[in-house]
């Protein structure tokens, strides 16, 4: 238990953030609503019911959206811009390994199973790396690559 702690704490942090955050929008939310309902004298309703209405979904969707697209936004330039120093972007005066075509890593036998039967597992294994990222390994890299 102790080793998932640590080989997971980064992911089970911010999930439990993110649920956090999510708990105290619906309870605000609720709690908002209530005194909208209260004031053009309609009955209140429970918070269950609450998190199945127009009003929160909508709340939700709204806050989602914009951060959604920021993250869209950062990740599409990254792909195509560079900053120097910058540990997230790639390196402007080097040649990068994720760059590397992986038909050239074909028969290597510690490349991924994408990587030694090509077509479409492999073009599906370079688009969930996301080709050109320098938050992703090289495609053809072998798995230990990530820890695993």
């Amino acid at each position: 238990m102790r080793r998932f702690l640590r080989d997971n704490g980064l992911s089970l942090t911010l999930f439990a953030l993110f649920l956090v955050s999510f708990i105290g929008q619906a309870l605000t939310g609720w709690t908002a609503h209530a005194e909208e309902l209260r004031l053009h004298e309609l009955p209140e309703i429970g918070f269950l019911a609450y998190l199945t209405s127009g009003h929160f979904i909508s709340a939700t969707f709204e806050n989602w959206e914009s951060e959604f697209l920021q993250m869209a936004t950062y990740v599409l330039l990254m792909v195509f811009l560079f900053q120097k120093g910058s540990p997230e972007s790639r390196k402007p005066d080097e040649d990068n390994p994720e760059d590397e075509p992986p038909h050239k890593r074909r028969g290597e036998p510690d490349a991924p199973g994408p990587v030694h039967r090509g077509g479409l597992l492999l073009v599906l294994g370079i688009y969930l790396r996301e080709r050109g990222s320098p938050e992703s390994k090289p495609v053809a890299a072998p798995h230990a690559m990530t820890g695993h």
